[in-house]
Order: C-alpha cells, then structure tokens, then sequence
C-alpha cells in the first residue's frame, strides 16, 4: 500500500533513500553521500522539510518531492528541488498525487507560480510536467575552462577587492529585474563562508562584481555597460579563481545572450547538457 507523509514525519535516512532509488538511472550520476545530500538539498538548495513529501510502500521510500519557497524574480515562488521515483514504481501515479501535494502546499503559502529545471532530453519528465500545466521558459546552459586558458590582460586602471556579502547584497538589489537562476541567486551563498566576493574599482567607480565558490563555480558575474568588451569580466574570473584557488571554474546561466557572448569568445567549454526552467502560475 502507498501512503504520503510529508517529510517532517521521516528521517533523513528515508529522504536519502527515496533520493538514491529514483535516482539510480538517471542521465547524470547523482554520487551523494547522506551528509553531502542533506547540506546541499537542504542547505543552498533552499529546500525544506516543511514544503517537501515523501512516498512509502509499506516501509520502503520510493518517491520524494523536494520543495522550497523564496521571492525569485519579485515573486513568492515555489520550486521543485527534485521529483523522483523509484524505477519499478513509475507509471502508478505516484508522481502524480506528489505534485498534487506539491501544488497545493504552494497554494497553500499562497505563492504566485511554482518553478523546476528539467534536463531537455528527458522527455518522459518534459510530457509528465507539461501535462500538468508546467510551461518551458528559459533555457539553461552551462560552461567550464581551465584557468590557465583564460586570455588575461591586465588593467592598469582596474584594481579588485575583496568585499563582504552585504556589498554584493546591495549589487544583486541594483540589479534586481535582471533574471539569475535559482541555484545561483543570493539566498544560496548568503550564509557561506567559503565564496569569493570581488569587485573591479576604476578610481572608486564600480566597474562590476564577481561571487565564485570554493569550487570554482561563478554565481554571478557582472560588468557595467561602459566597462564592457575591455576584458574586466575575464580579470574578475582570473583574480576570484586564484582566491578560492581552483584551477577550473564553471558557470550555468539562463538566457542571457551578453554573458553567453563573452563565454563563447574567451573559449570555454559548452557543456551537452542543457535544462528548461519551467514555471506555472497559479
């Protein structure tokens, strides 16, 4: 027999195990020890046990719905942390009552619109979320390069400093119609002690901002209009990658035609796989 508890009423263990089982053929490994899991889905992720479900048949978790609630893009939203079922279990509806828990919990918060990413070759999801009223809207794609590939040229005009979270905080305020995906917006690193926070000076006028993680990943990455095409963004990505001291960064960005340019130019590497952001008003 199936039954649906919400995640507050199971341990960590089980979320864990309904995550390794619908999982276990997908398109990229998800190789998560339980610590590793629980820090990341419900640490950056912004999910909580509160906003999230979990499937059983009689003892055994073989679904979850991961969710979380934050204002994105202006808007109270909801988003999907993953969707998953255990492989023998698909094709019993079981997907479906967990997204109808999901819906009604972002009803419930009274949430404008709910929000996932999907891979774009995976069209059983793709058929499953359009069919309950989910609509593709931006495209996610994501790109790496060795540091020492970077063409650096330095500026003698531009000087970086280190800043704190509060002065990338207001930047992300300046910029706030400007669509950063979920994964990467502010609420993600706000607690992390670990990211790089750099901004470009050119005689105490700011000319842009990086934020990357220990890992080398860029979460944000920001020149001013009259800064641009001067080669100040691959100098912030040179000087945050040798602060965190990585020898590769990467990045994921949804459709923003300017940064995808600069990456094109500066020759990093396009990853095959892409996702779909899909929304849903409600």
């Amino acid at each position: 027999m199936i039954n649906y508890k919400r995640c507050l009423e199971a341990s960590y263990e089980s979320i864990y195990k309904a995550f390794k089982l619908g999982f276990s053929d997908y398109v990229v490994p998800m190789n998560l020890e339980i610590e590793d899991f629980i820090s990341r889905f419900f640490g950056p992720e912004g999910n909580s046990l509160e906003h999230s479900f979990i499937a059983f048949d009689d003892e055994l978790p073989i679904g979850i719905v991961l969710g979380g609630i934050r204002m994105f893009d202006g808007l109270k939203t909801m988003r999907c942390g993953t969707l998953c079922i255990e492989p023998d279990h698909r094709g019993k509806g079981i997907a479906n009552k967990l997204m109808k828990l999901h819906i009604e919990e972002a009803k419930q918060k009274k949430c404008h619109r709910i929000f996932l990413e999907v891979i774009k070759t995976n069209e059983r999801a793709l058929r499953f979320y359009k069919n309950i009223g989910y609509n593709s809207m931006n495209d996610l794609k994501y790109f790496s390069i060795k540091v020492e590939n970077l063409s650096i040229k330095p500026k003698e005009y531009i000087k970086f400093y280190e800043v704190s979270f509060d002065k990338i905080a207001d930047y992300r305020s300046y910029l706030k119609d400007t669509h950063i995906n979920w994964q990467s917006d502010i609420q993600c690193f706000e607690n992390s002690t670990t990211h790089a926070y750099l901004t470009a000076m050119d005689s105490g006028k700011n000319a842009g901002y990086i934020v990357m993680s220990k890992k080398g990943k860029i979460e944000q990455l920001y020149v001013e209009h009259e800064y641009r095409c001067r080669g100040i963004a691959t100098n912030l990505v040179a000087a945050a990658a040798d602060k965190v001291k990585t020898e590769s960064v990467s990045i994921c960005l949804p459709n923003n035609s300017i940064l995808e340019c600069f990456l094109i130019k500066s020759h990093f590497f396009k990853d095959k796989i892409e996702q779909f952001e899909m929304y849903r008003p409600l």
